[in-house]
């Protein structure tokens, strides 16, 4: 790409010509100079300059796209090229929330990387929302959602499903009809809450404990909503966290209850009961999602046909 072009690119990019002047190790008089030279050329302005962060007109607009197809191009074209070697090196971008590359993902990228050695593994970690973000802007080789207003948009695959369970201290009071239907870690573990036989149970005959709420950009707390809405109850919320992992550890502590996926679940989190709940939200099925490229690389194929196995 040429220079200019990645200048442009790097301030709509960074959102300053500070930042992208620090970013591409250049003073920023450099990048302004080599910039305006670029819009006297075409004969139009390609920023806002006078709104922070920075704001493309509608000529930059036009070029940002130009150049954006451009990286596609030459990011295919360095795939294909890897593939030439036949997985004998490449990379390998994967994006997932910290739940998916924690306790979805390592068995599979064990066995990619034991298989082809070869082949780098980079793996992004931020928000359900931002995935799709970096998806759309083709910066990953694929993600994974579970909604399915999303997964409709892309090419996909189903990978893997996991059950959201209620995690409530030990300490807690429960009805003995309630402490009739408890799990233990153990048997959640095992699948028991699997079992068509396991009775699930609604929120509407649990008292009002402390609640402990994961965030509702995450798609667990976007669905704890959804739960309670669906019951009629309106929790009495303690904490609010930003992780499922962080709930879960407080809710074995005895700060609250909380929802939890059966993919975190050990069998060692003696000092919590765990409930199947009577919900349609509670099912969730992941899909590996691909981005929208006329060109996928070896490696993302392989992936696939170790999640289909």
């Amino acid at each position: 790409m040429e220079l200019e072009k990645m200048y442009i690119y790097q301030v709509w990019l960074q959102g300053s010509f500070s930042k992208a002047a620090e970013a591409l190790f250049i003073t920023q008089p450099a990048l302004s100079i080599a910039i305006k030279k670029v819009e006297k050329e075409i004969g139009a302005a390609l920023f806002n300059r006078n709104q922070r962060p920075l704001t493309l007109t509608h000529v930059g607009e036009l070029y940002i796209s130009h150049i954006k197809k451009e990286l596609l191009l030459e990011q295919e074209l360095k795939q294909q090229l890897d593939d030439l070697h036949g997985l004998q090196s490449g990379e390998l971008v994967i994006g997932g929330t910290h739940y998916m590359n924690a306790y979805l993902l390592p068995s599979y990228i064990t066995q990619f990387a034991e298989t082809y050695p070869g082949v780098q593994i980079n793996m992004k970690e931020t928000s359900s929302d931002q995935l799709i973000t970096l998806l759309k802007d083709n910066k990953l080789d694929f993600t994974f959602s579970c909604e399915e207003s999303i997964i409709a948009d892309f090419d996909s695959y189903h990978s893997f499903d996991d059950t959201i369970l209620l995690a409530v201290p030990q300490s807690f009071y429960l009805s003995k009809r309630l402490k009739g239907e408890a799990l233990t870690a153990s048997e959640v573990a095992a699948g028991r809450h699997l079992d068509p036989d396991c009775e699930a149970v609604s929120f509407k005959e649990f008292p009002a404990f402390n609640f402990i709420r994961i965030s509702s950009h995450i798609d667990l707390g976007a669905r704890t909503e959804k739960i309670f809405d669906e019951a009629g109850v309106v929790p009495r919320s303690k904490i609010v966290v930003p992780q499922l992992v962080t709930a879960l550890s407080l809710a074995a502590s005895g700060v609250g209850a909380t929802l939890t996926s059966d993919r975190l679940i050990t069998g060692n989190e003696n000092t919590l009961r765990f409930f199947k709940l009577r919900s349609r939200y509670t099912r969730r099925q992941y899909s590996l999602l691909l981005p929208h490229r006329s060109y996928t690389p070896s490696a993302v194929k392989a992936f696939i046909e170790l999640i289909k196995k």
